[in-house]
Formats: C-alpha cells, structure tokens, sequence
C-alpha cells in the first residue's frame, strides 16, 4: 500500500512506475526510492538529471521534501498526511489479485515404510502454506498426498514381516517401528546380497498387482499410512486426496502413457548395448538435455520393473487431463477438522475427474529431484506446450552436530552438519520432536500461569507446540537447507513462534483494557516509534502481494518477526493508555493485531490471547 500511494502519485505528475519498482532504502536516505536508471535508456538522460527533473515537476501534500541522490529520487513523506491511509489495513482482500485456476498441490509423499521425520514435516508446511496462499487469491486448489506403495521401501517391510520372521505387533506408533525395522532390514541386506534377489521379486510381485503379496503389501502400506496422517494431523495439515502408485498401476496408466509416448515418437525400446531390453525416453531430442552425456531416460527396465519417472510422467498426464480419470474412490476416512479424506481404491466410486484434469499442477519436491522433475516437466511440454507443469523445490534438512552426536552419530569434528539417511536411521521423527517441545513449552506454561487449570494448560502449550515446529521450518526460504539442531528449536527465545505470539497476546491485552474506543486518524505530531510502526503496516499489502506471487511464506514470516520487533519497541517507549495519543496509539495496536491474525492464518499458527 504505502508503495502504491507514491505511485498512484507520481501519476499525477505524468511519472508511470510500478510498485516493485519503488525501493525501500536506508533511515538517512528517505522513506522510499525512485531509482532512475529505469528511465535512462528510454529518456537517453543521466540517471542523476532525471532525478533531479521530476523533483522539479512533483508537488505533493504527501511529499514533504524529496533529495536526488546517486541516480534516485529519495522521498521524505509527511507521515501526518499519510495516518488516514491506515483505515485500508481492514480490507486486506481487496489488495489479492484474484485467479479462478483449478490448482492441484502435491505435497508429504512420504514412503509408506516409515515415521514422518522433520524433512519430510518441512514439506508438509511448505506445501499446506502453498494451499492456503492459493485459495487465498480465489483458486480452487486440491491438495493431494501422493503414496508410493509400489516401491522397493515396502518391499523391505514385506521382506521383514513374511519371510524373515519380524512380528507385526509392537508397543511403539507403528510408522515408528516400520522406522526400526527399515533400519534393520537394510543392515541385513548389506550382509546378505542373497537377499538383494529377495526384495527384487518381492518388488516386481507388488508392481504386478492381483496377489497375495501385493494385496498384503497394499494392506501394510495403509496401516503406515494411518500412522503417518496421526502425526501430520498434529501439525494441522490435511488434505483431500490420497493417490495411490498401485491404483496407477492397476488402472494400466502406465501402459496408457507408454503407447502415447510411442505415438509421438518419444520413447523406444533399446536393441543392443548395455540398455538392451529397456525403454528409454529420448530426451536427446530436447534441447534442455542435449549437453547431458547420457540424456535417453530408461523408463522401464529390462526386467520389466518401472523407474519412479515414468510412473510420474503417468501421474502428471492424468493431472493434467491427457489420460482420463479411470481411478475409483473412496472415503478413506474423516480427518479431524472435519473434512472428507478421499482416496483411489480397487473398487468404489467414479468422481468424473472430480480430481483431475487441473489448470496447474505444483509439486513439492526437494531439490535432489530436480532433475527427475525436468524431465517430466520437459515431457509434459512436448505433448502440450501451454501445460504448467511445476516442480516447487526446497532444500533438506540436515542435522546439527550437537544433534548428530546426541543420536549417537560419529561424524567429522569438522563437519557442522549431517545429512539424515532413513536407511541409517540418522534423523528426528516429528512425534519425537512434538513430544518434547509439548512437554518444555507445558512447564513453561505452568510457571507462567501458576493456578492455571492442567487442561488450560496442555491446550496453551499444544498449540505453541504446533505453531514452533511450522514456523521453524517456515521460516527459513526453501532454497537454503535448513541445519536442524534439537536444542534450538526446544529455546522459546529469538525468532520464534512463540515470540510473535507473545506480541499478539500483549495487543490483546491493551485492546482489552482499552475497551470501546474512539479511532483518531489526526495528530499533531508523529514520533519516531509510531511512525516506524505505521510504515512496516502499511508496507503489508505489497509484501503479501508479492510473498503470494512467488509462494514464499518465509516473507511471512520475516514480515511478522519484523513487525513484533517494531510493536514492541513501540510498546516499550510510548505509553498507549490515557495518553493523549490515546485514539491513534490504540488504531495502531489494533492494525497490529489484523494484520498478525491475517498472517497467523496463513501461516498456521495458533492465535492465543494469552501464554
């Protein structure tokens, strides 16, 4: 907003800029930046005289002096003339660009032999943020948990429980003991290549479907399954489709995919050389992979097993529509919000591409997969060049070595961090994590509160717990990993959930005690603090219109940390209550918490009045 003001300006005077293309510069150099190098080649000028040409030309009330400087125009603002622009805050909708696209966002995917760990709990948040900035700007959007039950993951679970004698029973959540058992079964397999052949026609046996052991490794994967939404419902995620790889596979998409993909002269089957037998995508034909030495992607193995790429260019051809919608469906079950979880199945119900048949597709992916994401992508681009196809890449997370060595991990002294390895059992479930954030931030809770009820508590502390773990692993931008150490994310101190949320409870509690009262927009004088405050909100439409642009929520999150940093300087300095300010200190505290609610609900984080 406060950019678009200076725009909508500078208009008056003939000067037609955008709001992206206002800067924020440094205190001493002004309250925003015209930077003139953006006319110099049109106007054939000196960056330096255009500056100095248009501070001629303007003349405006909301402009109390303007300095060229260095190729920009730096605007000092009357902030008295600008205090009325605060009423906008209350219609932040009206500043969303709104789409009417049929969106479907992929995200978890987490293979079906294992305990959701923070990795894996990174994506979610991602992806869950994703869907809400989605709808947001009016989309329909389907969020989907694709399950790979076909791979070589479950068929060490079924290794495990049908032939080496593992009991399916345990006192542990039973995704965690598939986690324990995973561990053990890789050890063997690396003593005994004997059993390599084992888990080979263990895995051809469930891609090949109708049979016992595919039958009971879908069975198993659906118990994991149940364990692993327990865990991410905690964090409030949900979604509304699961699709399954072996109802891929049944419905013979695949083969659908493999004859399209003949008819266009994409793919083949290799005749001789050590490709011999298989089927091959032959990428060389797209430039994007021309420089790779080897660029024809094996799809199908000589032995008749599927690679991951060629069950995902299936998946994207049926999300985008060039295969219909053959899966059947059902209710798997109902989550805790309330909301339908449906599910492909053997036998159940036709939806008429209830699910499919989308206008974009994203899925969150970690960065390692790029390449594999390419290659669909640039698949999907030959069939259809206008399809939008996108991989939304993040980093891992890795483990700190403090944490490393708390697991019992040896590692390189000089080495910071770990990356984690499911197969070595190196990584933090987030059941782990939850439980030991709930119990610290509970403790807290009760020092705090003395002669709280316990339930009071526990629900405080839960959903702190709940808004700790999204925001830490929010709040970091996707392309950086993300070095995870166990004892900060239990610390309840710096750029925490907790501590943007303490802000909202203190703008509650003045509120309360403030009572009804009356708005006042008219000051005579606007000190330092409160004009800091009154330009980081007004700043919010522009930062959230471009957060939504480019799905970033860790612009969220900077923008709030930011904003209960100033709040509560402002907080500290200028008394609000029975001031003579009283009417605009109070508007102030009451736009702080708007706009804290709007990004609290973005972002997932549990609005508390008190901590």
């Amino acid at each position: 907003m406060l950019k678009e003001i200076l725009v909508q300006e500078l208009k008056k005077f003939g000067i037609e800029v955008e709001s992206n293309q206002i800067e924020i510069p440094k205190e001493e150099f002004g309250d925003l930046a015209l930077p003139c190098f953006i006319f110099a080649k049109k106007k054939r000028k000196n960056p330096n005289e255009i500056a100095k040409e248009f501070s001629d030309k303007i003349s405006s009330d909301l402009i109390e002096r303007m300095e060229a400087v260095g190729g920009y125009l730096n605007f000092f603002l009357d902030w008295k003339k600008i205090i009325p622009f605060l009423k906008q805050i209350e219609k932040i909708d009206k500043w969303i660009m709104k789409e009417k696209k049929k969106i479907m966002v992929e995200h978890t995917s987490v293979n079906p032999n294992k305990a959701i760990h923070i990795g894996h709990a990174r994506n979610a948040c991602l992806g869950d943020v994703i869907a809400k900035m989605l709808k947001l700007k009016g989309n329909e959007v389907i969020v989907a948990n694709y399950i790979d039950d076909t791979g070589k993951q479950i068929a060490h679970l079924v290794l495990a429980f049908k032939y080496l004698n593992y009991s399916e029973e345990s006192e542990m959540k039973f995704d965690n003991y598939c986690d324990k058992v995973y561990v053990e079964i890789h050890k063997k397999l690396e003593e005994n290549p004997e059993l390599q052949e084992k888990i080979k026609k263990i895995s051809k046996l469930i891609e090949e479907g109708n049979n016992k052991i595919a039958i009971y490794a879908r069975k198993l994967a659906e118990k994991v399954v149940k364990e692993q939404l327990k865990t991410i419902w905690n964090l409030n995620i949900f979604y509304d489709l699961l699709n399954w790889e072996s109802d891929i596979l049944r419905k013979k998409m695949l083969e659908k995919t493999l004859e399209f993909l003949k008819k266009k002269d994409l793919i083949e089957k290799v005749k001789t050389g050590r490709k011999k037998g298989c089927w091959v995508l032959r990428l060389s034909k797209l430039k994007e992979f021309q420089n790779l030495k080897d660029a024809d992607k094996v799809l199908i193995r000589s032995d008749g097993t599927v690679v991951y790429a060629a069950k995902d260019i299936a998946y994207a051809f049926w999300k985008h529509g060039i295969l219909e919608d053959e899966f059947e469906y059902k209710i798997f079950c109902i989550q805790p919000n309330g909301k339908e979880l449906w599910s492909t199945c053997e036998k159940g119900e036709k939806l008429n591409s209830k699910f499919n048949k989308v206008d974009v597709s994203i899925n969150v992916i970690d960065a390692r997969q790029s390449l594999e994401q390419e290659i669909v992508k640039n698949t999907m681009k030959l069939i259809n060049p206008n399809v939008n196809y996108i991989h939304y890449a993040y980093e891992v997370v890795s483990l700190s070595q403090k944490t490393a060595k708390k697991l019992g991990i040896e590692m390189d002294e000089s080495k910071q961090f770990i990356h984690m390895s499911g197969r070595k059992g190196w990584f933090i479930n987030v059941d782990t994590l939850y439980q030991k954030l709930f119990e610290k931030i509970l403790e807290e809770v009760k020092k705090r509160n003395l002669g709280m009820e316990e339930e009071k508590c526990k629900e405080i502390a839960k959903k702190l717990t709940i808004s700790t773990i999204r925001y830490e692993l929010l709040k970091v931008s996707p392309e950086k990993m993300i070095i995870f150490d166990l004892d900060e994310a239990l610390s309840l101190e710096g750029n925490t959930a907790i501590y943007v949320l303490y802000t909202y409870a203190r703008a509650c509690n003045i509120l309360k005690k403030a009572g009804k009262f009356e708005e006042n927009y008219k000051v005579e004088k606007i000190e330092d603090g409160e004009k800091k405050l009154l330009k980081h909100l007004l700043l919010f439409p522009e930062v959230l219109t471009q957060a939504l642009s480019d799905l970033r929520p860790n612009e969220i999150c900077n923008y709030i940390f930011t904003l209960a940093n100033i709040f509560n300087n402002f907080y500290e300095k200028y008394p609000v209550l029975k001031s003579e300010k009283e009417g605009f200190r109070l508007e102030l505290v009451r736009k702080t918490k708007k706009v804290l609610e709007f990004c609290f609900d973005l972002l997932g984080i549990e609005k508390l009045e008190r901590i």
